[in-house]
């Protein structure tokens, strides 16, 4: 399939993408945005679990100096695409990727230890595209997120964050498995298509071994009344803004 090199945060970041199929979405870079000061430490490691074409990663590194990221997937086309955007960006000394399975982890994975993880995983069930490729990314096919969450956090050092974005109506199964992986200092961030409308997506992050109450952000709006973003959104949409600073203003 032919590629193409497209553009993130207002052509901050360069993204290698078939032409057709599998496209990075606003999620990618909605989820890099939670990445802040907050949780990032000196030198911190990330693991980008189900890395795709490598949009979170590759926003993450464009604010960041001090991180490095792992991102393991398990599709080859898509690993491809992550190293040419790495050689696009000059992320060749912060950011590698390697054909990895989170639900069946190599005796390398195993032995490694992150600061923080963040996922993406697929959303949707059944076959969502005649695309082979796109579908994969984006369809649970018998994924069980329990499954894929519990595989992600054991990835996690003690006091570690863990970070992912779905839909807003799997909230209580993500919240089941963080409790059950001993995760607290819950954070929720609801992320709204329009105001007045339901959630659509939801952020959460938590972390490892770690007790505090938990919390509900006021929401992210993405869109006005007329389908344009909204500030709000292009802040972090295009400038590259931390979304807790947006909502917290």
């Amino acid at each position: 399939m032919e590629k193409v090199i497209n553009t993130l945060l207002g052509g901050k970041v360069k993204i290698c993408q078939f032409e057709t199929g599998v496209k990075v979405s606003s999620d990618a870079v909605l989820i890099a945005s939670a990445v802040d000061e907050k949780i990032i430490k000196k030198s911190a490691k990330i693991l980008d679990v189900g890395v795709g074409g490598g949009g979170i990663s590759l926003c993450i590194l464009s604010r960041f100096n001090n991180v490095n990221i792992l991102g393991i997937d398990i599709q080859d086309e898509m690993l491809e695409l992550s190293n040419i955007s790495i050689k696009e960006n000059y992320f060749e000394d912060r950011f590698s990727v390697i054909k990895e399975d989170i639900l069946k982890p190599s005796a390398n994975l195993k032995n490694m230890e992150f600061d923080v993880v963040i996922t993406n995983p697929p959303y949707y069930k059944g076959q969502t595209s005649p695309d082979k490729i796109k579908a994969k990314a984006h369809s649970e096919q018998g994924l069980i997120l329990d499954d894929w969450i519990t595989s992600s956090v054991k990835r996690l050092r003690t006091g570690g964050s863990f970070i992912i974005i779905h839909k807003a109506d799997r909230v209580d199964d993500i919240l089941y498995s963080l409790k059950k992986n001993n995760l607290g200092g819950i954070e929720i961030f609801p992320i709204y298509s329009k105001k007045g409308e339901n959630a659509n997506r939801i952020i959460i992050r938590a972390k490892k071994s770690y007790k505090s109450p938990s919390v509900i952000y006021n929401p992210l709006v993405l869109h006005t009344d007329d389908g344009k973003y909204t500030n709000d959104a292009k802040k972090i949409l295009e400038k590259g803004a931390s979304l807790i600073n947006i909502i917290k203003k």
